[in-house]
């Protein structure tokens, strides 16, 4: 039980509307649930058990430690790897039975020799205008010619990368499905169709209908945040709310300098209430004199620097605030709401990196209905 009152509390139930509000866009589209960096700061195997439950087809996460905790949470349904270039990945790929995403010769050969006789299935992971990580087009012959000395290894799936459908990018979006379509028309031309053909993030399925081929890998948009910059939010529910607790008040005079550096003076008689939540709690720096937080269903003001463990919210203009009122950090309270776009906005980010920034150290409070494995 947290004695600190900073709590991420976490609706899995918003989770499992959101992973409708998907398929209601491509109905019968398998999905693949990416569930990374702890799903995206929402709790890894809480919330991959709660899609699990759903129906949802494959999980994604980026490292195999991940996939090693999916497996003894009891998750057996397909877990795709995406991060697989590292040196000391491909044992635990065969350990528990993950999916590598890989693109590399080098890599092909790794994973057959530690395979040794049993069957792995594997995704090929194209390069197609991200200049990331993937396979280049020109290369898929040579890839392809070395796979047929590895009998024990499955071309399973095909996959690409949209880079720029989060900002609407239509034109390369298009240039990228063309180029990924000429590689699997190649790959079908060596007699080798994979039942597993994806290419959507969750921007591409909410922005770009034309690419939702076969396997949906959504992300964001599974935790009800539209990573589009026009902020959209196409019926999705955000999951997440980040709250704390009024830890101290004073009364401090005019010209009163606050928190590190002096960086806000107080304009008049201020009342200013101290909150138990810093940046190592994923709460950035930059939020200083920037942001607002929600006391008594009223904005209150973030002033001076944003500490390591502790912020000042000016709370003058709220009558009655009491050390232990609830202070709502990201979400609703009354009649306003903190969306994690305004939090984005102030920090000067994208609302990817506000819910992964949240910290081990904040507990996530799940609610909703789970069926352990």
């Amino acid at each position: 039980m947290p004695i600190r009152p900073t709590i991420a509390t976490v609706d899995l139930d918003a989770i499992r509307h959101n992973l409708g509000v998907i398929r209601q866009l491509a109905p019968g589209s398998p999905i693949c649930a990416v569930v990374k960096a702890n799903a995206y700061g929402h709790g890894l195997c809480e919330v991959a058990l709660a899609l699990a439950d759903a129906g949802v087809d494959w999980l994604a996460v980026a490292l195999v430690e991940e996939g090693a905790r999916l497996r003894a949470a009891g998750i057996h349904i397909p877990v795709l790897l995406l991060g697989t270039g590292y040196t000391g990945s491909t044992r635990g790929i065969v350990q528990f039975n993950l999916t590598p995403a890989i693109y590399r010769v080098d890599q092909l050969e790794s994973l057959a020799q530690v395979a040794s006789s049993r069957l792995v299935r594997f995704h090929l992971k194209i390069d197609t205008g991200m200049s990331r990580l993937g396979l280049q087009p020109e290369e898929l012959g040579a890839f392809l010619d070395s796979l047929n000395n590895h009998p024990n290894l499955r071309l399973d799936g095909v996959m690409t990368h949209f880079a720029n459908a989060d900002i609407g990018d239509a034109e390369l979006t298009q240039t990228q499905l063309d180029r990924f379509n000429d590689c699997t028309a190649f790959i079908a031309s060596r007699g080798i169709e994979p039942p597993w053909v994806h290419t959507s993030n969750s921007a591409a399925v909410l922005s770009f209908p034309n690419t939702r081929q076969g396997l949906l890998r959504t992300g964001l948009s599974i935790y009800g945040i539209d990573p589009r910059l026009e902020r959209a939010v196409a019926g999705l529910r955000p999951a997440m709310q980040w709250t704390t607790r009024v830890m101290h008040l004073k009364n401090i005079a005019a010209n009163t300098p606050v928190s590190y550096g002096g960086r806000w003076t107080a304009p008049r008689p201020s009342r200013i209430a101290t909150l138990p939540v810093g940046y190592a709690d994923g709460y950035m720096r930059t939020m200083g004199n920037r942001a607002y937080v929600l006391v008594r269903g009223q904005r209150a003001p973030i002033v001076g620097s944003v500490c390591m463990d502790l912020c000042l919210a000016d709370v003058t203009d709220i009558p009655n605030v009491a050390i232990d009122d609830e202070v709502v950090i990201l979400g609703k309270q009354g009649d306003d709401e903190v969306s994690v776009y305004r939090l984005a906005e102030w920090a000067g980010t994208i609302p990817y990196e506000i819910v992964c920034a949240v910290g081990n150290r904040v507990p996530r409070e799940h609610y909703g209905s789970v069926t352990r494995a």
